[in-house]
This record gives structure tokens, sequence and C-alpha cells, in this order.
């Protein structure tokens, strides 16, 4: 919206009208002149409203806010304005004494009211609005044509005619604008050009009034002016006192008569005026000016020059004060800029808002408080008198310097904030913005984006896991730079004037504040986008030149355990891991050739010797680790190498124990010679993998070294060690001769001992003792087995020292005597464990298969022993014993069986309980013998009879069971036959 700001042009105050609108009195007609002078400068003379009181929202430029033309002169009635209102005056008219207007109105138009800037907004163009012509009767639909900017003028088209006519804006009504707003426009301007046209007749009356000295000062006022001053003051004083009193009797006369049409002005037009040169002093033109000069300057007193000139040296420190950190030894981080940069800007804010305006004030005060009363009176009360005195003039001026003071800080700061952040860099400015796909062709030491000044910011590249990063984002410097020089800027709209401090006698409002450079002032948009065009496009290559390290990433986060575990499962030789290592080695040389240690791009200096490092240390880190690894496969092979020969040592050097194992030993040592030529060609061959190390000038540990010379000297050391052994296996072979003679005598005492004590235990056959005697038969038998064994020890040994062998036919004879004896009390003891697990565990574990077949085994094996014991008796019967005992259990498979059957339920045992006269609870989880000792043998058939309905009822249960499924399927079946004959219904 188009709007004229008394803050960037300030306007004269209609007390100084006057002066712009006095004529000489040589030039008649005075009355014309005058009306065409005001015609032309009362424009700026009309004071505005306030703008709250002007404002309208339009939301829709579409809609329609009265019907017609009626409707809005019925509005403009409501305010009391009619259509001859807005009429324009004669010009030819000179009677000042009528009400007959003679200003044109639209001199008076306040463009506040306008609705939008017709520059910016074209909602005007073509559309349909109301207008009022010449002679003003009624208002008609008309067509906007164009605008006259400078005027306020509009061109329109009325409907009924072709030809077109310019009017001022107060005579077009667009049909979207609030219709009271704009009666509210009109009245404005009808009002001030009421008020203006009086001040004129009133000035016009009071200047050709001739008083004849009647209203001169006194005569005692006259000699006491006279005596302090010249007699050029007393002239200008003259001058004004009858001014001033002329003005005051014709405006007493204006207010008695109310039969003219002057009416009397207000106090503050009255005032202006004394200002009216009376034709004394109009005849000489230098008394004129010096008046002029005397009445209009502010440097009537050395105080108020002194004052101006204090105010000035705070301006002018101001202007000098710091609000940015435009100036560093070296670059710094964002972080640690944007705390600096607040820091200064809250110790320069703190002067401006406080230590200025108190100095300031202060200067003020003390020098106009010397004044005392009169135009400079500080402490004056009263606004009205305030208004009018050269003291309100003299404090625009200090405003004025300070908003001066103020706005060259802002501009000077602004400019060396941008200049030192924009470190000119040509070859960022020449970067296309939309340029998205920006890559860094370059290598990583040599920086195409070289400013022509130091650089301003401190980033660390480092290494993430997905993509290099800067120890500050580099999104974040665009708006954090604007942040810092809007937030100054919007700060300093916050500095109070010095009226409320120095005229503490009057009240002031609380947010009277110094007028500052605004956040779309055309400078300061043009540097805030100087200053984000630069680091917008600095982002590119600072990018670019990120995402080049991203091929050293994989690199960066290399496990250097799993990179080993993953060389040692690929299982390479010494030469390829020598490969991997020479490797390592050149990339660790190349990363310190391509890799900087820092760079500059723009305004962004750039440590990379952080990642730099940390690559190179990796590499180290990798390389080391291959030798160790390597060094380790090494002292491994050869601990292995050192293994063997220790191996073959101890073999060679065991301790003999018997003639056989010095044999074992003789032939081994005659495979030495060749194990040791094998493990010195695998000693060369590792001897080639040390010389790998020696190349990378690798230092092997001490013990390594060791190792490797100790591998190298034993097969010297074991040659040598085969002749001491064998000198000592003579000497043993002797020892051991002796030994077998003592063995043999041993031995033969205990075939001795074995056959009576076999022969006398053969004669025991108590049945009641089954356990004891499988325990010691079994025993007997292993005696046996192992002197056979030890006879087979012994006649080898004979052989090994070439001595007759050992008969060991008794044995033999002896071992087959004694195995049917063995075998009958070890069947019997086998058996009787067995019945004893059928009888005592509970009936549902039993296995009757098991209990069947071991029945049967246990027979068969005892039937196979009646022949053997036909010559003895005792031992006949005692076979026979327990194949009777075998037979009386097999009754009981059949009770078994029965008491298994699984259709027996808890009604049926209770039935077998009442039958046979059991009292305790049955089950299958009860031990056979809890059934033997109730007798169940003896009642067979019942428990027969039993079980056979158990079944009956469970195959009537089950058809039962059956049937109810074949009722309940056919019942689905025609229920899924309903639902989908439902499902086909197509009528519901």
């Amino acid at each position: 919206m188009r709007r004229k700001s008394s803050r960037s042009s300030p306007q004269p105050e209609v007390m100084h009208l006057p002066w712009r609108i006095s004529l000489p009195e040589e030039k008649p007609p005075e009355s014309k002149v005058l009306l065409q002078q005001s015609s032309h400068k009362l424009i700026s003379t009309v004071p505005r409203a306030p703008k709250c009181n002007k404002y309208q929202f339009i939301s829709n430029y579409t809609a329609q806010r009265v019907a017609g033309a009626n409707e809005l002169e019925a509005i403009l009635q409501e305010k009391g304005i009619y259509n001859s209102s807005l009429c324009t005056p004669n010009v030819e008219q000179t009677d000042l004494n009528s009400s007959d207007h003679f200003l044109s109105l639209e001199i008076f138009d306040d463009w506040e009211y306008d609705t939008f800037d017709p520059a910016a907004l074209n909602v005007w163009k073509n559309v349909e609005a109301l207008a009022i012509f010449p002679p003003f009767t009624d208002w008609h639909q008309v067509s906007v044509l164009s605008q006259e900017p400078s005027s306020n003028s509009w061109e329109v088209k009325r409907k009924d005619t072709s030809s077109s006519h310019r009017i001022p804006r107060l005579q077009l009504y667009f049909l979207f604008e609030d219709p009271y707003k704009f009666a509210d426009r009109i009245a404005a301007a009808e009002k001030a050009r009421k008020t203006a046209e009086n001040a004129i007749r009133f000035r016009f009356l009071c200047k050709h009034l001739s008083s004849g000295g009647c209203f001169a000062p006194g005569r005692t006022l006259e000699q006491s002016i006279r005596r302090r001053t010249s007699e050029e003051v007393y002239a200008i004083f003259k001058n004004l006192y009858e001014s001033y009193h002329i003005a005051l009797a014709v405006g007493k006369h204006l207010t008695q008569d109310s039969s003219v049409a002057i009416k009397q002005p207000t106090i503050r037009s009255m005032d202006s005026a004394k200002h009216t040169a009376s034709p004394e002093v109009a005849r000489s033109p230098i008394a004129y000016l010096l008046d002029c000069f005397r009445r209009k300057t502010l440097l009537c007193d050395r105080n108020v020059f002194h004052a101006l000139r204090f105010v000035n040296q705070e301006c002018e420190m101001v202007r000098k004060l710091p609000l940015f950190i435009v100036a560093n030894e070296k670059p710094i981080p964002l972080e640690e800029y944007e705390k600096q940069n607040l820091a200064q800007t809250s110790k320069t804010m703190k002067y401006l808002q406080n230590s200025w305006i108190e100095r300031s004030t202060m200067h003020l005060h003390r020098m106009l408080a010397r004044i005392g009363d009169g135009n400079f009176n500080i402490g004056v009360s009263r606004w009205k008198i305030y208004s009018v005195m050269k003291l309100k003039r003299l404090v625009e001026q200090v405003l004025y310097r300070m908003q001066d003071a103020l706005r060259d800080l802002l501009l000077t700061s602004t400019t060396a904030y941008v200049h030192y952040l924009v470190n000119d860099c040509s070859a960022i400015l020449a970067i296309e913005r939309e340029d998205s796909c920006f890559s860094w062709d370059g290598n990583l030491i040599d920086s195409p984006f070289e400013p022509k000044r130091p650089a301003v910011f401190y980033l660390t590249l480092e290494m993430g896991q997905e993509t290099p990063y800067y120890s500050t984002d580099p999104d974040t410097f665009p708006d954090t730079l604007r942040c810092l020089m809007d937030d100054v800027l919007t700060e300093c709209h916050f500095i109070h004037t010095i009226e409320p401090t120095l005229m503490q006698s009057l009240i002031f409002a609380e947010n009277l504040f110094l007028s500052s450079v605004g956040l779309l002032d055309p400078l300061i948009v043009q540097r805030r986008e100087a200053l984000l065009e630069y680091y917008r496009k600095s982002l590119l290559p600072l990018k670019a030149y990120a995402a080049r390290y991203t091929a050293y990433r994989e690199l960066f986060f290399t496990n250097v355990k799993e990179f080993i575990e993953q060389i040692k499962s690929a299982d390479k030789s010494s030469s390829e891991i020598k490969e991997d290592i020479a490797l390592q080695i050149r990339m660790r040389e190349n990363l310190e050739h391509t890799v900087p240690l820092y760079i500059v791009i723009g305004p962004y200096w750039i440590n990379v010797a952080p990642l730099r490092e940390a690559l190179i240390r990796k590499r180290l880190e990798l390389t080391a680790a291959l030798l160790k690894m390597l060094t380790d496969n090494l002292r491994l092979k050869t601990a292995d190498v050192i293994g063997c020969y220790n191996t073959i040592n101890e073999r060679m050097c065991e301790k003999p124990v018997s003639i056989e194992h010095i044999y074992d030993i003789r032939a081994y040592m005659e495979d030495v010679p060749e194990l040791v030529s094998r493990l010195e060609d695998r000693m060369r061959s590792i001897l080639y993998e040390y010389e790998i190390l020696d190349g990378f000038l690798h230092n092997l540990p001490d013990a390594d070294f060791q190792q490797k010379w100790n591998a190298l000297a034993y097969p010297r050391l074991v040659l040598k060690q085969m002749v001491s052994v064998k000198e000592f296996h003579e000497t043993e072979v002797d020892r051991f001769r002796k030994q077998q003679f003592a063995d043999e005598a041993a031995f033969t005492a205990s075939i001795e001992d074995i056959n009576a004590y076999i022969s006398k235990f053969t004669t025991l056959y108590d049945v009641s003792k089954v356990s004891e005697m499988s325990v010691e038969v079994r025993r007997l038998w292993k005696t046996l087995q192992e002197l056979i064994d030890e006879g087979h020890i012994m006649n080898r040994r004979q052989e090994l020292f070439e001595m007759a062998p050992i008969s060991l036919n008794n044995l033999f004879e002896l071992r087959t005597a004694f195995k049917a004896y063995r075998e009958l009390w070890t069947v019997a003891a086998d058996y009787l464990k067995l019945e004893e697990t059928w009888i005592g565990n509970p009936l549902a574990s039993v296995d009757l298969e098991g209990v069947r077949r071991g029945l049967q085994q246990t027979h068969d094996s005892l039937k196979d022993l009646l022949p053997l014991f036909r010559d003895q008796p005792q031992l006949l019967a005692v076979v026979e014993h327990f194949i009777l005992v075998v037979e009386s259990f097999r009754p009981n498979l059949d009770i078994m069986e029965l008491l298994k059957c699984p259709y027996l339920e808890a009604i049926h045992w209770g039935q077998l309980a009442k039958e046979i006269g059991v009292k305790g609870k049955l089950s299958v989880d009860v031990g056979f013998d809890v059934f033997l000792e109730h007798g169940f043998r003896d009642h067979l058939e019942t428990v027969r009879r039993v079980v056979v309905r158990a079944e009956q009822q469970r195959l009537e249960q089950e058809a039962h069971w059956a049937e109810e499924e074949r009722i309940r399927q056919i019942e689905e079946d025609y229920r899924r036959a309903r639902a989908e004959r439902r499902q086909k219904r197509t009528e519901i």
C-alpha cells in the first residue's frame, strides 16, 4: 500500500505556515497571490491522523461492498458529506470574508487511506467503480483505465460514453473498499481544508490590520530592553510584541462577533502569527533576514551550541563502535565466532541503549539548565507550550543526529561485517547455484577456491559412518550469519529517545525509540543477499570436497583384527602376504602425498590433518598387523620344527621299561636321519620367509630371534644325541635280561596258585548264594585272562632275549574247564536280576516282549549246560533248579498281558478288586508283586472276563462316537449349503 512516511521526510509544522504565505505589500492583489501559494504548499502542512484509524484489510478484491451509487450517497450523507462539497472552488474568488471554499479538496487528500499500492497491485485495471464528475450531482458507473502516481489522479471512462476523464482519488470509489473508510477520507479532507482556509483568513486579517502603535510595548518595558540590548534587538522584539497582541485582539474580537466567516484559530495558529513581519522590517532586507534567522535558528545561545557539540561528539563515538567481530588473527569455528559476536554485540548494545542515552541526556541537561526559563526550559510541564518551544526543535535535531549516527553505525558495521565474511573468492562467485551436481574434479591438495583475503572460519574434516562430515554443519552458516546481522538490526530498533529522560516533567509513551535501519532497507537487503549468495555458493565446493573422502571411509572403519582374520582365512602364502604388506606401504606413501594437512575453500579453513593422520595411522596399523601376522606364522612354523626336533629327542631319550621298548626305540632311531633331513628342508623354506621380514626392515623379537637360530642348530644336536642313546641301551638290555628270569619264576608260581584255587572253588553249589558266586566267578575268569596275556608277553620277551618259550597249555585247559562253571552262575544271577525288575517295577513300564525274550534266552542257556554237568550231580541239580525257576514264572505272562489291556478303566479296576477281594486301589501303575500277593494267578478267568467286557464297551463307545460324528458332519454340511444359498440370493 502506498504511504507517505513522516519519518523519512519530516514536514514543517503549521506554525511555520505564515512565513510561506506572507507577501510584500508592493505586489497587489495579495489575496490572489496568497491563494496560489497556499494551494501549492498546504498539502505538506496538514497534520495526519493516526495510521491505526485509517488502515483497512481487504481479503477479496472481487467482493462488492455497496449495491450501487444510491447506497454510497446514503453512507456519505450519514457522515455529512454531500456531492456539492466535492466541487472545485473558483480560483478567481478573492473575498476571504465569505464562507465559500477557495482551496481544492484534493490538496488535503490523505493518501494513508489508500487500500493498495497501484504500482504493486494491478487489481484496479479495467475494474468497475463509481465516480463523480462536474457538475457533481450524481455518482456514475465507470471503468478505470490508468493512474498517475505523482498526483494520484485516475483516468476513467463512463459506460455510456467513449470519452475519458481524469479525476482525483477522492472522486473515485472502488466497489471492494470499505465505504465508511472512504467517507472518513472525504470528511478528513474537508476538515483539513476548512482549518487551512480559516487560518489563511485570520493571518491575512492580522497582517493588514493597522494598530496605530496601540499594541506597542510600554515605556518601562521599552527602557528595560533598550538598556540591556541594542536598537536592532528592540526593533525585533517590538515587532513580535505588536504582532502577538494584534493576533490576541483579533482573536478576541472574532470570538465575540460570530457574524463574520473567520473563526478564532487555535492557540497554535495564534502563536504562529507572531512570525509575520511588520512593514518596517519588511522594507529592510538585512533586518528582515536577521529577524528570520534569529527566530528560526536554534543556536541563539552558546550553551545550545556546546550541547549540540557534545551530542555530536557522542554520536561520533557511536559511529566508531564495533558492532561485529570483523578481524581475527586466525580462523575460528562458527560456534566460537557466534559466541564472540554475541558478546561484542551485547556490549555495544548495552552502550547504545544505556550509556549513549545517559551521556547525551547528561550533556543536554547540564548545558540547557544553564539557560533557564525560555525557549530551552527543560522543566516545562505543559505540552502546548513545549510544542511551540525551540527546545522541541532542538530535541528533534538531536533525535535526527542520533538517528543519523545510528544509521551510519549500522551501515558501516554491516559493510565491514559483510566485507570480512565475504573474502573475495572469484571462483565461488562464478559458481551457478543451480549446479546441484557440482563435483570436486581436481586433486585434494590444490584448492581452486583460494580467496584473496584470509579464511574466516575453522572446520575440521571428520569421517562418519555413512559419509565424511565437518565439525560444524555447513548448512548452518548462511542462516547463522544472517541471523547475527538481522538480530543486531532488530535490537537497534529498541534504543530509546532522549525526550523521556530529558523532559521529566512531561509524560511520554514507553515505546519511543530511535528510528534505525530496517531489515528491508535496500542497502541491508543487498548486503544480506550478497552474504547469503556467497555462503550458499561456497557450500557446493565445500560439500563436494568432503564427498571425495568417501573413498577413504572403508579404510577408516577397517577393523584390524577382522582384516587379519580375513587374511588368515584366505590361507595366503608368504609371497602373497609380502605383496599385501608392500601394497599397504605404497598406499600409506600415497596418502602422505595426496591428502593435505589443511585446505582453504573460500571462507573456510579446513583442518584435514586429524583425518589424514588417522588414515595414515590405519595403514601403519594394517602394515604392522600383517608383519606381526607373518612373524607369528614364522614363529609357529619354527616352533613346529623345533617341536619335531624335541619329539625326536624325547622319543630317543625315553627311558626303556622293557626289552620291547628298547627294540621300538632302536627301530625309530633308524628313521631319525631321514626325519632330520626333511626338517632341515622345511627350515630352509622358513628362512626365505624370514628374509621377507628383513626386506621390510622388521626387527624380530629377541625370543623369535633366539628360536630361529635354535632351529638351525638342532640337527647337529639330534645326531649327537643318537650316539649317547645307543650306548645307554646296551646297559639296559643286560638289566632287562636279569629281570626276565625273575618274572618267569613269578609267573609259574601264579599259575599253580590259580589252579589250586579254581579246583577248590568248583566244588561249591549253594543256590542261595547266586550273587556271591557270580561275582567270584567273574573275578577268577578275569584273572585267568590276565595270566594268559602275561604269558604271551613273557614269550615275546623270551624271543627277544633269544631264550626258549614258556608253555601255556595248563592255562588254556584250566580256562576251558572253568568256562561252563562261569556260564552257570552268571546266567542264573542275570536271570534273578531280570525277574526282580519285572516283578518290582510298575506294570505299565514292563515290556512283555522283553520278558518273554529274557525267559526264553535263559531257558535255552541253562538247557545247553545240562550235558556239560552229567558227571557232576550236584551242579546238575543246580542247573535243573534254575530251569524250574524259569518255568514257574511263565504263567505270570498271561496275567501281565491281561492286566496291561489299554481299555481297562477305573471302573474295571474297581470291579476286579471287588470280585477278587482286594481292599486297595488297583491300576496299571502298581507293581506286579502286588497282584501276586493278592493271588491274581488263581483268578485268571475273572480277569479275562473283565478285560473282555472292557473291550466290548470300548467298541460300543467308539461306534457311538462315530455316529455322533456322522450326525455332526451332516448338520455342518446342511448349514454350509444354506449359507451358500443365501449368498446366491439377489432379491435381498
